[in-house]
């Protein structure tokens, strides 16, 4: 079986052939060979198809791009002590609802993943096999992690929503002509300085990648220490595994990390002189 090129067939023909050999794997008593089979099939056959990797790398792109920009408003308005906190929490809600529409987006996207995933391993399943967990999240990292990573690679995104890149968030919130998001007293605000080399720009999306991904462990770690001697726990879903292979995040993850970055938000606003 090793020696055919399934690639040669049409998905039915594929279907039949395999299934007819896991029947008499099955009779001869071979389950150790079937599974071996299961795991070369997959690892050699199994492509993750190109317009949901797209969606994925274009989405978790964005994603950066939005928690960045959200870190870069708080942080330039707090260099302002006369910065109008109204101005500021419109642009802060403004972010986050978009980083909450990205969110449901991607969770979409990880459950139409495996729902692809599980329709190439139907004829397997059907037989009792179980997928190489392993297995698969080493296909879905290798096809979409690099993307994610290499910004210079142009990606259109097929099923979900067209996004801001980095420039144009930076020209719609700081580079406006006749207006800034301060008093009009107030001198006008200076984004950090950044170096114009693509080697700062790829470091950028590597720290800011780390960045989440230390946040999701700080989010998960949390979780479980609040859940710690519950004897009801429920094992993780396959979409959980999913997410957390893709560096994505739940609902309810992305929740608990919205409302800590708010709740100290709340706690710092001061009154200004207009709402005095």
């Amino acid at each position: 079986m090793e020696t055919i090129n399934f690639n040669d067939f049409t998905h039915i023909e594929r279907y039949e052939i395999i299934k007819d050999f896991l029947v008499k794997m099955k009779k001869a008593d071979f389950t150790k060979n079937a599974q071996k089979f299961f795991k070369y099939y997959l690892r050699k056959f199994y492509k993750v198809p190109e317009s949901l990797v797209n969606d994925i790398v274009y989405c978790q792109r964005a994603m950066k791009s939005y928690l960045l920009m959200h870190q870069t408003i708080v942080s330039v308005f707090a260099q302002q002590a006369d910065a109008d906190p109204v101005i500021k929490n419109n642009y802060i809600k403004e972010i986050e609802d978009t980083l909450a529409e990205l969110n449901a987006e991607c969770q979409y996207l990880a459950l139409s993943l495996q729902d692809d995933i599980d329709r190439f391993c139907l004829v397997f399943t059907e037989q009792n096999l179980r997928p190489n967990e392993l297995i698969i999240k080493d296909i879905v990292s290798e096809a979409i992690v690099p993307l994610i990573v290499a910004p210079q690679l142009s990606i259109k995104p097929h099923s979900i929503a067209n996004r801001l890149s980095e420039g144009q968030l930076l020209s719609k919130y700081f580079i406006v002509e006749g207006s800034n998001p301060v008093k009009d007293e107030s001198p006008p605000m200076k984004l950090p300085k950044q170096p114009p080399s693509s080697d700062f720009a790829t470091i950028g999306v590597k720290a800011s990648r780390q960045n989440l991904q230390e946040a999701l462990k700080r989010a998960r770690s949390q979780s479980r220490q609040s859940e710690q001697g519950k004897s009801d726990e429920k094992p993780e879903s396959t979409k959980q595994i999913f997410m957390r292979s893709l560096g994505l995040c739940t609902h309810m993850e992305h929740t608990k990390m919205e409302t800590s970055k708010v709740r100290p938000q709340k706690r710092k606003t001061k009154p200004t002189e207009k709402t005095k």
